[in-house]
Protein backbone atom coordinates (compact mmCIF):
# COMPACT_ATOMS: atom_id res chain seq x y z
CA UNK A 1 0.00 0.00 0.00
CA UNK A 2 1.50 3.62 -0.72
CA UNK A 3 2.12 5.63 2.20
CA UNK A 4 0.63 9.39 2.33
CA UNK A 5 2.61 12.15 2.05
CA UNK A 6 2.84 12.91 5.95
CA UNK A 7 3.43 9.12 6.47
CA UNK A 8 6.30 9.55 3.97
CA UNK A 9 7.99 12.45 5.46
CA UNK A 10 8.67 10.62 8.96
CA UNK A 11 10.00 7.49 6.99
CA UNK A 12 14.18 6.74 8.01
CA UNK A 13 15.67 5.41 5.14
CA UNK A 14 18.99 3.73 5.75
CA UNK A 15 22.00 5.38 4.69
CA UNK A 16 23.11 5.06 0.52
CA UNK A 17 26.71 5.53 -1.09
CA UNK A 18 25.37 7.29 -4.03
CA UNK A 19 28.40 6.96 -6.19
CA UNK A 20 27.10 3.25 -6.32
CA UNK A 21 23.79 4.07 -7.82
CA UNK A 22 23.36 4.42 -10.97
CA UNK A 23 20.95 7.14 -12.82
CA UNK A 24 17.28 5.35 -14.06
CA UNK A 25 18.05 5.02 -18.17
CA UNK A 26 16.30 7.86 -19.60
CA UNK A 27 13.03 6.51 -21.66
CA UNK A 28 13.19 6.55 -25.28
CA UNK A 29 10.95 8.34 -27.08
CA UNK A 30 9.85 6.14 -30.68
CA UNK A 31 11.83 7.88 -33.49
CA UNK A 32 8.03 7.02 -35.51
CA UNK A 33 4.55 7.70 -35.02
CA UNK A 34 3.25 4.29 -36.05
CA UNK A 35 6.95 3.21 -37.99
CA UNK A 36 9.03 4.41 -40.30
CA UNK A 37 7.56 3.02 -43.82
CA UNK A 38 3.96 3.57 -41.99
CA UNK A 39 4.83 7.29 -41.47
CA UNK A 40 6.37 7.62 -45.00
CA UNK A 41 3.57 6.21 -46.73
CA UNK A 42 0.81 8.23 -44.90
CA UNK A 43 2.01 11.35 -44.65
CA UNK A 44 2.55 11.65 -48.28
CA UNK A 45 5.18 9.12 -49.56
CA UNK A 46 1.72 6.99 -51.15
CA UNK A 47 0.36 10.17 -53.30
CA UNK A 48 4.09 10.85 -54.37
CA UNK A 49 3.66 6.79 -55.45
CA UNK A 50 0.16 7.33 -57.18
CA UNK A 51 1.30 10.39 -58.81
CA UNK A 52 4.26 8.83 -60.67
CA UNK A 53 1.74 5.55 -61.53
CA UNK A 54 -0.67 8.02 -62.64
CA UNK A 55 1.35 10.73 -64.88
CA UNK A 56 3.40 7.01 -66.45
CA UNK A 57 -0.01 4.90 -66.65
CA UNK A 58 -3.08 6.79 -67.20
CA UNK A 59 -3.97 8.64 -70.10
CA UNK A 60 -4.34 12.47 -68.95
CA UNK A 61 -7.11 12.72 -71.10
CA UNK A 62 -8.79 10.16 -70.87
CA UNK A 63 -12.40 8.84 -68.77
CA UNK A 64 -12.51 10.51 -65.42
CA UNK A 65 -15.36 8.43 -64.36
CA UNK A 66 -14.00 5.28 -62.34
CA UNK A 67 -11.68 7.30 -60.56
CA UNK A 68 -14.37 9.68 -59.64
CA UNK A 69 -16.66 6.96 -57.80
CA UNK A 70 -13.47 5.74 -56.30
CA UNK A 71 -12.81 9.11 -54.42
CA UNK A 72 -16.51 9.65 -53.41
CA UNK A 73 -16.39 5.49 -51.80
CA UNK A 74 -13.00 6.19 -49.85
CA UNK A 75 -14.58 9.88 -48.56
CA UNK A 76 -16.64 7.49 -46.01
CA UNK A 77 -13.98 5.68 -44.98
CA UNK A 78 -11.39 8.59 -44.76
CA UNK A 79 -12.13 11.97 -45.73
CA UNK A 80 -15.74 12.37 -44.15
CA UNK A 81 -14.54 10.60 -40.81
CA UNK A 82 -11.40 13.22 -40.48
CA UNK A 83 -13.24 15.85 -39.98
CA UNK A 84 -15.02 13.91 -37.83
CA UNK A 85 -12.56 13.56 -35.68
CA UNK A 86 -11.73 17.32 -35.51
CA UNK A 87 -15.01 17.52 -33.82
CA UNK A 88 -14.50 14.77 -31.50
CA UNK A 89 -11.16 16.17 -30.24
CA UNK A 90 -12.65 19.89 -29.68
CA UNK A 91 -15.86 19.03 -28.34
CA UNK A 92 -15.48 16.14 -26.17
CA UNK A 93 -11.83 15.77 -25.37
CA UNK A 94 -12.01 19.88 -24.27
CA UNK A 95 -15.12 19.84 -22.84
CA UNK A 96 -14.18 20.95 -19.77
CA UNK A 97 -12.35 23.99 -21.59
CA UNK A 98 -14.74 25.35 -23.85
CA UNK A 99 -15.87 27.92 -21.81
CA UNK A 100 -13.11 28.74 -19.89
CA UNK A 101 -10.02 28.71 -23.01
CA UNK A 102 -10.72 31.70 -25.26
CA UNK A 103 -9.48 30.17 -27.97
CA UNK A 104 -11.84 26.98 -27.47
CA UNK A 105 -14.73 29.64 -26.97
CA UNK A 106 -13.98 31.27 -30.21
CA UNK A 107 -14.03 27.95 -32.41
CA UNK A 108 -16.56 25.86 -30.41
CA UNK A 109 -19.35 28.28 -30.25
CA UNK A 110 -18.40 31.92 -31.70
CA UNK A 111 -16.99 30.93 -35.02
CA UNK A 112 -19.57 27.88 -35.86
CA UNK A 113 -22.50 30.26 -35.29
CA UNK A 114 -21.45 33.03 -37.51
CA UNK A 115 -20.85 30.94 -40.56
CA UNK A 116 -24.30 29.03 -39.19
CA UNK A 117 -25.89 32.91 -39.18
CA UNK A 118 -24.73 33.90 -42.32
CA UNK A 119 -25.70 30.91 -44.21
CA UNK A 120 -29.25 30.71 -42.59
CA UNK A 121 -29.83 34.79 -43.73
CA UNK A 122 -28.75 34.50 -46.94
CA UNK A 123 -30.92 31.06 -47.36
CA UNK A 124 -33.85 33.05 -46.01
CA UNK A 125 -33.15 36.13 -48.36
CA UNK A 126 -32.59 34.01 -51.51
CA UNK A 127 -29.24 35.42 -52.15
CA UNK A 128 -26.94 33.05 -54.08
CA UNK A 129 -24.39 35.15 -54.79
CA UNK A 130 -23.94 36.03 -51.22
CA UNK A 131 -24.03 32.11 -50.42
CA UNK A 132 -21.27 31.75 -52.90
CA UNK A 133 -19.00 33.78 -50.78
CA UNK A 134 -19.34 31.62 -48.77
CA UNK A 135 -17.95 28.75 -51.07
CA UNK A 136 -14.68 31.42 -51.97
CA UNK A 137 -14.03 31.34 -48.19
CA UNK A 138 -14.15 27.51 -48.04
CA UNK A 139 -11.17 27.50 -50.63
CA UNK A 140 -9.78 29.68 -49.02
CA UNK A 141 -9.76 28.21 -45.60
CA UNK A 142 -9.03 24.98 -47.06
CA UNK A 143 -5.74 25.65 -48.72
CA UNK A 144 -4.63 27.45 -45.48
CA UNK A 145 -5.48 24.58 -43.63
CA UNK A 146 -3.85 22.18 -45.57
CA UNK A 147 -0.13 24.02 -45.29
CA UNK A 148 -0.75 24.66 -41.89
CA UNK A 149 -1.07 21.06 -42.07
CA UNK A 150 2.10 20.10 -43.65
CA UNK A 151 4.02 22.47 -41.33
CA UNK A 152 2.98 20.78 -38.49
CA UNK A 153 3.84 17.56 -40.17
CA UNK A 154 7.35 18.00 -40.59
CA UNK A 155 7.91 19.87 -37.01
CA UNK A 156 6.32 17.04 -35.55
CA UNK A 157 8.21 14.03 -37.47
CA UNK A 158 11.26 15.68 -37.70
CA UNK A 159 11.46 15.85 -34.00
CA UNK A 160 10.86 12.60 -33.68
CA UNK A 161 14.37 12.07 -34.96
CA UNK A 162 15.99 14.81 -33.49
CA UNK A 163 16.02 17.60 -36.42
CA UNK A 164 14.77 20.56 -35.17
CA UNK A 165 14.28 24.11 -36.78
CA UNK A 166 15.69 27.08 -34.49
CA UNK A 167 13.27 30.44 -34.85
CA UNK A 168 14.69 31.68 -38.26
CA UNK A 169 14.34 28.42 -39.94
CA UNK A 170 10.66 27.73 -38.78
CA UNK A 171 10.25 31.12 -40.45
CA UNK A 172 11.69 30.53 -43.44
CA UNK A 173 9.98 27.12 -43.63
CA UNK A 174 6.25 28.91 -43.17
CA UNK A 175 7.02 31.44 -45.61
CA UNK A 176 7.91 28.66 -48.23
CA UNK A 177 4.54 27.19 -47.12
CA UNK A 178 2.61 30.27 -47.55
CA UNK A 179 3.94 31.38 -50.78
CA UNK A 180 2.95 27.98 -52.33
CA UNK A 181 -0.75 28.38 -51.13
CA UNK A 182 -0.69 32.26 -52.16
CA UNK A 183 0.26 30.52 -55.93
CA UNK A 184 -2.00 28.20 -55.96
CA UNK A 185 -4.82 30.78 -54.73
CA UNK A 186 -4.13 33.27 -57.34
CA UNK A 187 -3.75 30.29 -59.79
CA UNK A 188 -7.34 29.36 -59.27
CA UNK A 189 -8.53 32.81 -59.73
CA UNK A 190 -7.04 34.01 -62.91
CA UNK A 191 -10.24 35.14 -64.35
CA UNK A 192 -13.71 35.31 -63.78
CA UNK A 193 -15.51 31.84 -64.05
CA UNK A 194 -18.88 30.92 -62.86
CA UNK A 195 -19.33 27.41 -61.31
CA UNK A 196 -21.48 25.18 -59.57
CA UNK A 197 -20.73 23.98 -55.68
CA UNK A 198 -23.94 21.16 -54.92
CA UNK A 199 -26.25 23.22 -57.13
CA UNK A 200 -25.22 26.88 -55.96
CA UNK A 201 -23.72 28.70 -58.03
CA UNK A 202 -19.71 30.70 -57.12
CA UNK A 203 -18.04 33.21 -59.23
CA UNK A 204 -13.88 32.96 -58.62
CA UNK A 205 -12.23 36.17 -58.78
CA UNK A 206 -10.05 37.66 -61.40
CA UNK A 207 -6.39 38.57 -60.18
CA UNK A 208 -3.96 40.77 -62.61
CA UNK A 209 -1.98 38.63 -64.51
CA UNK A 210 1.47 40.49 -62.67
CA UNK A 211 -0.13 39.29 -59.81
CA UNK A 212 0.13 35.28 -60.40
CA UNK A 213 3.45 36.49 -62.04
CA UNK A 214 4.83 37.35 -59.04
CA UNK A 215 3.44 34.60 -56.87
CA UNK A 216 5.39 31.86 -59.02
CA UNK A 217 8.85 34.19 -58.58
CA UNK A 218 8.30 34.05 -54.45
CA UNK A 219 7.49 30.71 -54.51
CA UNK A 220 10.61 29.80 -56.79
CA UNK A 221 13.00 32.04 -54.35
CA UNK A 222 11.37 30.80 -51.07
CA UNK A 223 12.44 27.37 -52.65
CA UNK A 224 15.59 28.00 -52.95
CA UNK A 225 16.01 29.59 -49.31
CA UNK A 226 15.10 26.53 -48.34
CA UNK A 227 16.74 24.66 -49.76
CA UNK A 228 19.73 26.62 -48.78
CA UNK A 229 18.54 26.03 -44.82
CA UNK A 230 18.88 22.76 -45.25
CA UNK A 231 22.02 22.34 -47.07
CA UNK A 232 23.51 24.80 -44.32
CA UNK A 233 22.03 22.47 -41.41
CA UNK A 234 23.44 19.53 -42.86
CA UNK A 235 27.26 21.27 -43.41
CA UNK A 236 26.71 22.25 -39.82
CA UNK A 237 25.01 19.59 -38.56
CA UNK A 238 25.75 17.11 -40.09
CA UNK A 239 21.92 15.76 -40.86
CA UNK A 240 19.47 15.17 -43.68
CA UNK A 241 15.56 15.74 -42.96
CA UNK A 242 13.82 12.56 -41.85
CA UNK A 243 12.01 10.62 -44.86
CA UNK A 244 8.56 11.15 -43.60
CA UNK A 245 9.24 15.21 -43.50
CA UNK A 246 10.83 15.35 -46.86
CA UNK A 247 7.65 13.05 -48.05
CA UNK A 248 5.42 15.90 -46.40
CA UNK A 249 7.53 18.60 -48.11
CA UNK A 250 7.09 17.19 -51.71
CA UNK A 251 3.94 16.36 -51.59
CA UNK A 252 2.01 20.02 -51.12
CA UNK A 253 4.10 21.08 -54.27
CA UNK A 254 2.63 18.33 -56.18
CA UNK A 255 -0.66 18.82 -55.17
CA UNK A 256 -0.74 22.25 -55.57
CA UNK A 257 1.93 23.28 -58.49
CA UNK A 258 -0.60 23.66 -61.69
CA UNK A 259 1.78 22.25 -64.01
CA UNK A 260 1.75 18.80 -62.45
CA UNK A 261 -2.13 18.74 -62.85
CA UNK A 262 -3.37 15.47 -63.79
CA UNK A 263 -7.10 15.18 -63.48
CA UNK A 264 -7.04 11.15 -61.87
CA UNK A 265 -4.63 12.27 -59.65
CA UNK A 266 -6.51 15.42 -58.18
CA UNK A 267 -9.74 13.57 -57.09
CA UNK A 268 -7.40 11.13 -54.65
CA UNK A 269 -5.79 15.02 -53.12
CA UNK A 270 -8.36 15.21 -50.20
CA UNK A 271 -8.10 11.39 -50.25
CA UNK A 272 -4.34 11.52 -49.65
CA UNK A 273 -4.74 14.84 -47.41
CA UNK A 274 -7.22 12.97 -44.72
CA UNK A 275 -4.71 10.04 -44.85
CA UNK A 276 -1.92 12.79 -43.25
CA UNK A 277 -4.32 13.86 -40.84
CA UNK A 278 -5.35 10.58 -39.79
CA UNK A 279 -1.65 9.30 -38.83
CA UNK A 280 -1.51 12.21 -36.36
CA UNK A 281 -5.01 11.61 -34.97
CA UNK A 282 -4.68 7.99 -34.82
CA UNK A 283 -0.91 8.36 -33.08
CA UNK A 284 -2.45 10.64 -30.58
CA UNK A 285 -5.94 8.67 -29.49
CA UNK A 286 -3.69 5.33 -29.58
CA UNK A 287 -0.74 6.67 -26.66
CA UNK A 288 -3.84 8.32 -25.07
CA UNK A 289 -5.36 5.00 -24.99
CA UNK A 290 -2.53 2.88 -23.99
CA UNK A 291 -1.95 5.28 -21.04
CA UNK A 292 -5.53 5.16 -19.94
CA UNK A 293 -5.33 1.14 -20.18
CA UNK A 294 -2.08 1.22 -18.19
CA UNK A 295 -4.16 2.00 -15.05
CA UNK A 296 -5.69 -1.45 -14.65
CA UNK A 297 -4.18 -3.91 -13.31
CA UNK A 298 -4.98 -6.95 -15.46
CA UNK A 299 -2.94 -7.45 -18.45
CA UNK A 300 -6.20 -8.63 -19.97
CA UNK A 301 -8.77 -5.57 -18.73
CA UNK A 302 -6.27 -3.68 -19.90
CA UNK A 303 -6.02 -4.33 -23.44
CA UNK A 304 -10.15 -4.81 -23.22
CA UNK A 305 -9.82 -1.01 -22.02
CA UNK A 306 -7.81 -0.02 -25.11
CA UNK A 307 -9.89 -2.16 -27.59
CA UNK A 308 -12.91 -0.89 -26.53
CA UNK A 309 -11.83 2.77 -26.59
CA UNK A 310 -9.35 2.61 -29.74
CA UNK A 311 -12.15 1.23 -31.95
CA UNK A 312 -15.21 3.12 -29.91
CA UNK A 313 -13.04 6.12 -31.55
CA UNK A 314 -12.76 5.26 -34.73
CA UNK A 315 -16.69 3.92 -34.70
CA UNK A 316 -17.88 7.09 -33.47
CA UNK A 317 -16.52 9.04 -36.19
CA UNK A 318 -17.62 6.76 -38.67
CA UNK A 319 -20.86 7.11 -37.58
CA UNK A 320 -20.87 10.87 -37.31
CA UNK A 321 -19.64 11.49 -40.59
CA UNK A 322 -22.27 9.16 -41.92
CA UNK A 323 -25.07 11.21 -40.56
CA UNK A 324 -23.57 14.41 -41.59
CA UNK A 325 -22.29 14.02 -44.76
CA UNK A 326 -25.04 11.72 -45.54
CA UNK A 327 -28.02 10.73 -43.77
CA UNK A 328 -28.92 14.22 -42.70
CA UNK A 329 -28.29 16.38 -45.87
CA UNK A 330 -30.08 13.90 -48.10
CA UNK A 331 -32.76 13.55 -45.56
CA UNK A 332 -33.24 17.30 -45.85
CA UNK A 333 -33.16 17.92 -49.06
CA UNK A 334 -35.56 15.12 -49.58
CA UNK A 335 -38.54 16.24 -47.65
CA UNK A 336 -37.87 20.00 -46.55
CA UNK A 337 -39.43 22.11 -49.11
CA UNK A 338 -37.19 24.85 -50.08
CA UNK A 339 -37.07 26.46 -53.52
CA UNK A 340 -35.20 24.19 -56.00
CA UNK A 341 -35.03 27.00 -58.55
CA UNK A 342 -33.40 29.44 -56.81
CA UNK A 343 -30.98 26.84 -54.61
CA UNK A 344 -30.89 23.91 -56.71
CA UNK A 345 -31.75 20.28 -55.92
CA UNK A 346 -29.31 20.51 -53.00
CA UNK A 347 -29.07 22.79 -50.84
CA UNK A 348 -28.67 21.03 -47.41
CA UNK A 349 -25.76 19.66 -48.76
CA UNK A 350 -24.16 22.88 -49.90
CA UNK A 351 -24.74 23.80 -46.05
CA UNK A 352 -23.33 21.22 -44.44
CA UNK A 353 -20.22 20.47 -46.64
CA UNK A 354 -19.31 24.11 -46.59
CA UNK A 355 -20.22 24.70 -42.77
CA UNK A 356 -18.01 21.74 -41.96
CA UNK A 357 -14.97 22.11 -44.14
CA UNK A 358 -15.09 25.94 -42.89
CA UNK A 359 -15.61 25.20 -39.70
CA UNK A 360 -12.85 22.38 -39.85
CA UNK A 361 -10.37 24.95 -40.16
CA UNK A 362 -11.28 27.07 -37.43
CA UNK A 363 -11.19 23.77 -35.01
CA UNK A 364 -7.56 22.31 -36.20
CA UNK A 365 -6.15 26.14 -35.76
CA UNK A 366 -6.33 25.72 -31.80
CA UNK A 367 -6.23 21.86 -30.98
CA UNK A 368 -2.98 21.41 -32.91
CA UNK A 369 -1.11 24.14 -31.05
CA UNK A 370 2.27 23.51 -29.56
CA UNK A 371 0.37 24.57 -26.63
CA UNK A 372 -1.93 21.77 -26.15
CA UNK A 373 -0.88 19.69 -23.42
CA UNK A 374 -2.27 16.40 -24.97
CA UNK A 375 0.04 16.77 -27.91
CA UNK A 376 2.98 17.46 -25.55
CA UNK A 377 1.79 14.16 -23.97
CA UNK A 378 0.65 11.49 -26.23
CA UNK A 379 2.08 13.20 -29.82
Amino acid sequence: MKASQNQTETLQYPSVDESSVSAPAPVKKPLYLLGRTTDALLIGGASLLFFIASYLFVDKNGSINQISWTAFYLAFYINNPHFMASYVLLYWDKRSELLKNKRFLWAAIIAPGLILSYLAYYIRAGNTEMLGYAVNLMYFTVGWHYIKQIYGTMLVTNARQAYYFNSTESRILKCTLYLIWFMSYANSNQSIQSLLHYGVGYKTFEVPAWFLTTSYIMMGVSFLVLALTFGRKWVKEGKLPPLAGMCSLAVIYVWYLPQLYHAVFWYMIPFFHSLQYMLFVTTLKRNQFLAESDTEEDPASARLHFAKKFLGFFAVIGAMAYLTFFLLPNGLDRYVPYDHTVFGPQLYMFCFITFINIHHYFIDNVIWRRDNPDLKKYL
